[in-house]
C-alpha cells in the first residue's frame, strides 16, 4: 500500500498547484497495464491514426475510446482550427486516469495555416490545465511517415515511463506534483528577489530628490547669470545715451546765439528728463525678461507674469544752473584790445582825409567813434565765445553727473529686483519643495509596503521550499541572501 503523502506538502502543493490535487487523491486501479488511448472527435482521423499506429508498432496496445486501465492517452486535435469546449471536455474525461498526455494534429498536409492552430492549441492547453503547460503538439500527415515515427517513439517512451511507476503510481504522481510545485516556487522566489517593482519605486524617489534640489541651484545660477549681463548692457547704455546727448549739446552749443544760450539749460534739462525715462522703459523690460526666464526656470510658469519688477524711481536727476560768468582781467584786457584796435582801424579809414588841412580836425570826432564800436563789437564776440566756452565746460560737469545718477539709479533698480526675483524664486522651490516631499512620503510608504509584502512572499517561499525539499531529499543549493524587511533610505 503506498505510504500517505505528509498533510503539509499536500498543503504545499495544494496552494501552489490546485490542478493536481485530482491525480494526488484519485485511487490507482491494481490492474493497470501500459496502454495507449487513442481520442478524438469524429472528423478528426482519430481511427485512422490509430491503425497507422497499430501497423507502424505492433507491440503497442491502442484503444480508440477511454480506457481507465490506459496509462498513455493520445489526444488527436484537427488542423482545421483551435480545440474548442467539446475537445476540452474530452479530454479533461478522458484523460482523468492517465498518467502521461500526448497529442497529435492531424490534416496539416490538407491546411496552410497548422502552425498558427498548433500555437493556438499550446496555450488554450496551457490555460486549460497547469499539467498541460508546456505540452508538445505532433503534426501528422496522410502520407509523411516521418512525422508518425517521432510520434511513435514518444508514445514507446511514455509508456516505458509508465511501467516503472505501476508499482507506486500514486508515489510517483505526488513526486512528479512536488518537482512542478517546487519549480513554480524557485521561479516565483527569482522574480521576488529581483525587486522590480522597488527598483523602478526607488528610480523614482532618486528623480525627484534630483529634481527637487536641481532646480533651485538652476534658477540661482539663470539668475546671476542674466543679472551679470544686464548690469554691463544697462551701464553700456547709459554711457552710450549720455555721450549721444553730450554731442547733441555741444553741436547745439556751436550754433547758438545769446538767446539761445540763455534758454540752454532748461532745454538739456528737459534733455535729461527724456533721457531718464527712456532709460527707466529700456531697465524695465530687460529686467522683466530676466524675471520671466527666472520663473520659466524655476518651473514656476504661473508666475511668470508677476510684477516682481520694482517701479523706478520717479524722480530724475535734477540739473543745477550754470554760475554767472566771472567778469575778470582777460574781459578788461580785450576792451583794451579792443579800443586800441579800433582807433587804429579809424585812423586807417580816416588817413586819405589828413591831407586836407580843413578836415584835420573833423577826423579825430569820427577815429574815436570807429574805435569805440570795434572795441564794443570785440568785447562782445570775446564774451559770446567765453559764454559758449563756459556752458560747454558746465554741460560736461552736468552731464559726467547725470550719467553716474543714471546708472547708480539703473544698478539700484537691478539689485532690487534680482532681490525680488531670487525671493519669488525661493517662494517657487519652497511650493515645489512641499509638493515633492508629498510625493516622496507616498513613495516612501509605498516601498515600505511593498518591502513588507516582498518580505513576508519571499518568507512563504522559502517555508515551502523547505517543505518540498525534505519531500524530495534533494539537498537545496545555497540560497542567495534575502533582502528580508529592508527599509527604504530616506
Amino acid at each position: 500500500m503506498a505510504e500517505e503523502p505528509p498533510p503539509e506538502l499536500v498543503s504545499v502543493v495544494r496552494r501552489w498547484d490546485p490542478g493536481t490535487l485530482a491525480d494526488l487523491d484519485r485511487p490507482d486501479p491494481a490492474d493497470r497495464h501500459p496502454c495507449v488511448s487513442v481520442l478524438g472527435l469524429p472528423g478528426t482521423g482519430a481511427g485512422e491514426l490509430a491503425a497507422r499506429l497499430r501497423f507502424a508498432a505492433p507491440g503497442m496496445r491502442f484503444a480508440e475510446h477511454p480506457d481507465p486501465q490506459a496509462t498513455v492517452v493520445l489526444m488527436v486535435l484537427d488542423a482545421s482550427g483551435p480545440l474548442g469546449r467539446e475537445e476540452l471536455d474530452l479530454l479533461r474525461s478522458g484523460t482523468a486516469e492517465a498518467w502521461s498526455v500526448t497529442f497529435a494534429l492531424t490534416g496539416t498536409d490538407a491546411h496552410r495555416g497548422w502552425e498558427a492552430v498548433r500555437e493556438r492549441d499550446v496555450a488554450l492547453l496551457a490555460d486549460h490545465a497547469p499539467r498541460f503547460a508546456g505540452a508538445v503538439i505532433h503534426p501528422v500527415s496522410a502520407g509523411g511517415d516521418e512525422c508518425l515515427t517521432a510520434l511513435r517513439h514518444e508514445l514507446a517512451a511514455a509508456l516505458e515511463r509508465d511501467r516503472a511507476r505501476v508499482p507506486d503510481a500514486p508515489g510517483a504522481r505526488l513526486r512528479a506534483a512536488a518537482n512542478r510545485t517546487r519549480e513554480q516556487v524557485r521561479s516565483t522566489a527569482t522574480a521576488l528577489r529581483s525587486d522590480e517593482d522597488t527598483a523602478e519605486l526607488r528610480a523614482r524617489r532618486v528623480a525627484l530628490i534630483a529634481d527637487r534640489d536641481g532646480v533651485r541651484a538652476e534658477s540661482a545660477a539663470t539668475l546671476r547669470r542674466l543679472t551679470a549681463l544686464a548690469r554691463v548692457d544697462l551701464v553700456h547704455d547709459v554711457g552710450d545715451r549720455v555721450r549721444a546727448l553730450s554731442a547733441t549739446a555741444r553741436s547745439r552749443i556751436d550754433r547758438a546765439d545769446r538767446s539761445e544760450l540763455t534758454r540752454f539749460p532748461e532745454w538739456l534739462r528737459a534733455q535729461v528728463v527724456g533721457l531718464t525715462a527712456d532709460l527707466d522703459e529700456a531697465a524695465g523690460e530687460r529686467l522683466d525678461r530676466i524675471a520671466a526666464q527666472v520663473s520659466g526656470s524655476a518651473g514656476d510658469a504661473g508666475r511668470a507674469g508677476e510684477a516682481v519688477v520694482g517701479p523706478p524711481n520717479r524722480t530724475p536727476p535734477v540739473l543745477d544752473g550754470p554760475e554767472p560768468r566771472h567778469r575778470g582781467v582777460e574781459d578788461r584786457m580785450m576792451i583794451l584790445v579792443g579800443a586800441s584796435a579800433g582807433l587804429g582801424l579809424g585812423r586807417l579809414v580816416m588817413a586819405p582825409m589828413s591831407t586836407v588841412p580843413a578836415l584835420n580836425l573833423a577826423s579825430i570826432p569820427v577815429t574815436l567813434l570807429v574805435g569805440g564800436v570795434a572795441a564794443w563789437w570785440l568785447t562782445r564776440a570775446r564774451g559770446h565765445l567765453a559764454d559758449r566756452n563756459h556752458l560747454r565746460q558746465w554741460v560736461a560737469e552736468s552731464l559726467a553727473q547725470v550719467r553716474a545718477a543714471l546708472e547708480q539709479r539703473a544698478l539700484g533698480r537691478l539689485v532690487d529686483t534680482e532681490a525680488r526675483v531670487a525671493e519669488a524664486a525661493l517662494a517657487a522651490h519652497r511650493r515645489r519643495a512641499a509638493e515633492v516631499d508629498e510625493r516622496l512620503a507616498g513613495l516612501d510608504r509605498q516601498l515600505r509596503e511593498c518591502v513588507t509584502r516582498t518580505s513576508g512572499r519571499l518568507a512563504a517561499c522559502e517555508r515551502d521550499l523547505a517543505v518540498l525539499d525534505r519531500y524530495l531529499g534533494e539537498g537545496r543549493p545555497e540560497p542567495e541572501p534575502a533582502p528580508g524587511r529592508v527599509r527604504p533610505s530616506i
